[in-house]
């Protein structure tokens, strides 16, 4: 969901509690997204809302030297220790980078908390006239593999129960282009990620609508698993698998 005007946007993200279900429940997809973006070897590349080092594992492979960024020192305390990046707590709105002084910047799964017009002013003092920039997201489509009575259960019960927070949009294409960014080429595509039923649970326990009940004290983490468990073990006779459906959106700009 969008925020609407004068909403206020607040990232669900920031507690030692939330960065270890983000651990347990988030799927690797990052490398697969930024294939999609069609970019090249770099030198010094900034990824911001690193989080937990996911979006930073992948982007190291097409830069000599990581600046992995995130404001959340709860989910930089459960980064992957990774070769050639180094984290920092900052916030996305205050990049402390010298002018000019990177080559690429990624952003998986972030871009939507921040205040987007700020950010793309400070990205275009950091970044270098040709940089390009990535921003991406995954989204769990609600579906699972040939198990259709799933989606009705996501669409019908759990979602209603537990909606998501307020959010901005995804990528703000106005805001980057008055601070001197291209116009940006938009991929989407789909994966299939093999989950059973408590990493099903896990996974869901990660995304920000469970984070916020749970944050509010609406709900204690073990019982909304516990919940989560009982309601879809019915979805997975034999304890077998499925391939859950995720979407995988990718916007590419550059500072012109």
């Amino acid at each position: 969901m969008s925020a609407a005007h004068g909403e206020e946007v607040a990232n669900p993200f920031d507690s030692d509690p939330v960065a270890r279900r983000y651990v347990a429940g988030r799927p690797y997809y990052h490398r697969a997204a930024l294939e999609r973006a069609g970019i090249g070897a770099v030198g010094v590349a900034l990824d911001i809302g690193c989080g937990t080092g996911l979006s930073s594992r992948a982007v190291r492979e097409y830069a000599e030297r990581v600046v992995a960024l995130d404001a959340s020192m709860a989910m930089l305390a459960a980064a992957e220790t990774l070769p050639r990046v180094s984290y920092l707590a900052a916030g996305a709105e205050q990049i402390p980078l010298g002018d000019a002084s990177v080559d690429l910047v990624t952003v998986g799964a972030a871009f939507h908390w921040f205040d987007q017009a700020r950010v793309f002013a400070e990205l275009a003092r950091v970044m270098r006239t040709g940089a390009a920039l990535v921003v991406y997201s995954d989204y769990f489509q609600g579906r699972l593999h040939e198990r259709p009575s799933f989606t009705d259960w996501m669409r019908d019960s759990y979602l209603p129960q537990y909606p998501g927070p307020a959010r901005h949009a995804y990528f703000d294409s106005e805001a980057g282009q008055a601070a001197g960014f291209s116009a940006a080429q938009y991929a989407e595509s789909e994966i299939r990620v093999s989950l059973t039923g408590p990493q099903l649970a896990d996974y869901l326990l990660s995304q920000s609508n469970a984070a916020a009940a749970i944050e509010s004290g609406r709900i204690g983490a073990q019982a909304l698993r516990e919940q989560i468990r009982e309601q879809t073990r019915k979805f997975f006779p034999g304890d077998e698998p499925a391939e859950a459906i995720y979407g995988i959106r990718v916007w590419v700009s550059a500072k012109q």
